[in-house]
């Protein structure tokens, strides 16, 4: 076998294994979102010992899926793809030589019988922050984005996505606190009694975020720039 068949087949190996690799890396957040976690500094409604089961979980191809349908007619399907986990996995747009980099997150959702009296869903994602930003306070992402997928059908996921510029997602975390000593940020985002779009982890404010529920014109509009 010359060399050039050998590099080949590694090529296609390392292809494979990140795969797999990505493949069990969703299956950990499927069984992590079983059941609602422990959060010591949440005000959620008895969050600390209820075990609720999450409803309508999502995969990671149905989100990549998802963002490309809510893209469709303005990014080319083909400019879209998984990331790997050197690019920090998520989603990778291509514009020629420019990429945007998309942090994806998905989830189920716990209906109006397991949430706040104001809600009528959440969804329920964490992100560490060497995730979000280097060490010199960087953002490591263009976009942040939260898929929140809330039908009981499998076979028709009905999934609300929030789209976070840096400046809006900084915005954001800046009126959170980081738990732990990973320092995680946990975010309840869904949908209000009266129509709003919130993010619900911060019980003592409201934090809107009408602004970013859809708002896929800000990555359409740094894809044409």
């Amino acid at each position: 076998m010359d060399l050039e068949k050998i590099i080949l087949e590694l090529q296609s190996r390392v292809l494979y294994l990140s795969e797999k690799v990505d493949q069990l890396s969703s299956r950990v957040d499927e069984l992590a979102a079983d059941e609602v976690p422990a959060d010591p500094t949440s005000n959620t409604q008895s969050a600390s010992t209820r075990k609720t089961k999450i409803k309508g979980k999502i995969s990671k191809n149905e989100l990549v899926a998802g963002v490309k349908a809510a893209l469709a007619g303005q990014i080319p399907a083909n400019n879209i793809r998984k990331g790997t986990r050197r690019e920090g996995s998520g989603i990778i747009i291509s514009n020629g030589d420019r990429q945007l980099k998309l942090c994806l997150r998905g989830s189920g959702y716990y209906g109006k019988e397991d949430v706040s009296e104001r809600m009528e869903y959440t969804g329920f994602s964490t992100i560490n922050e060497a995730t979000i930003m280097d060490e010199d306070g960087r953002m490591n992402y263009d976009f942040f984005v939260f898929g929140i997928n809330h039908s009981d059908d499998p076979d028709q996921p009905h999934v609300e996505f929030f789209v976070f510029d840096q400046a809006q997602f900084k915005h954001l975390l800046e009126q959170k606190k980081a738990n732990g000593a990973n320092r995680v940020y946990y975010f309840y985002f869904g949908e209000t009694t009266d129509g709003h779009y919130i993010d619900d982890r911060e019980r003592d404010k409201t934090v809107l975020v009408d602004d970013e529920h859809g708002n896929w014109d800000a990555v359409v509009r740094q894809y044409n720039k």
